[in-house]
């Protein structure tokens, strides 16, 4: 699976295609990162979760840090960090609760965390990003990787996941929308309200995707992003939904 998604970015040349040149025109960013990790049960597995978040995290010295293993002048292999992120082995990823929360995650909803990581998989919406510690994403780069080169779409198409959960908010919300999958275009809004999560709310939008034959494709969840947010409360929010959507 993961030569198949690294061949699709090499297809569409990202970092280097007209929509990434034209993005890139606004502000000098980084190599553009590959997802960050699926697992090697994933490809088969009928209880599989992907889990988004909003933009990716690098630095400069994160490619010489964590090299991966595909070596190539498009982008850059985040396979290894995100693993480390994942199982809690990167220095900074206890405190960063984009991997805190969703190993949890993993843990409870699967039984065991080993169990668990080889049915889930770990993105981000955006690919790009000119700081290595928060959200500065432009409207414009939102447009151009998410709408128009559409790369979390292909990854989403590639690997069909059950489930897709979107650490995002709100701000990305109009992208999400857009989505149309390529099997089907009719899709259910089951939930889309405000949830407590300890004593802070959180937007909650649960959508489901149907084929032609009126089959469940994917189910989409959209909630705030676990920063600030109560850990036992998140982790047994998600769960939940992750249970009631088998």
């Amino acid at each position: 699976m993961k030569n198949k998604i690294f061949q699709m970015y090499k297809n569409i040349s990202i970092g280097k295609n007209d929509i990434c040149t034209e993005c890139n025109a606004i502000g000098e960013k980084e190599k553009p990162l590959s997802f960050y990790f699926v697992g090697d049960k994933f490809e088969k597995g009928e209880d599989t979760v992907l889990f988004v978040g909003k933009t990716a995290v690098g630095g400069a010295d994160f490619e010489e840090e964590y090299k991966g293993d595909f070596k190539n002048e498009l982008f850059t292999d985040a396979t290894k960090f995100g693993e480390a992120s994942l199982d809690l082995n990167e220095p900074y990823a206890t405190g960063r609760p984009f991997y805190n929360y969703t190993h949890c995650i993993i843990e409870k909803y699967y039984g065991s965390y080993e169990k668990g990581k080889s049915f889930v998989a770990l993105t981000n919406i955006v690919k790009c990003n000119n700081t290595s510690t928060n959200d500065a994403t432009s409207k414009k780069v939102k447009e151009l990787c998410i709408n128009k080169l559409g790369v979390i779409w292909k990854e989403i198409e590639l690997i069909s996941p059950k489930r897709v959960v979107f650490f995002t908010h709100d701000k990305y919300d109009d992208y999400i929308d857009a989505f149309i999958s390529k099997n089907s275009n009719k899709y259910e809004e089951l939930a889309d309200k405000n949830i407590k999560i300890g004593n802070k709310n959180t937007p909650w939008w649960h959508r489901r995707y149907y084929d032609k034959e009126n089959e469940r494709i994917y189910d989409f969840l959209r909630l705030g992003h676990p920063q600030m947010m109560d850990k036992s409360d998140y982790v047994n929010a998600v769960v939940g939904w992750l249970n009631e959507t088998k």
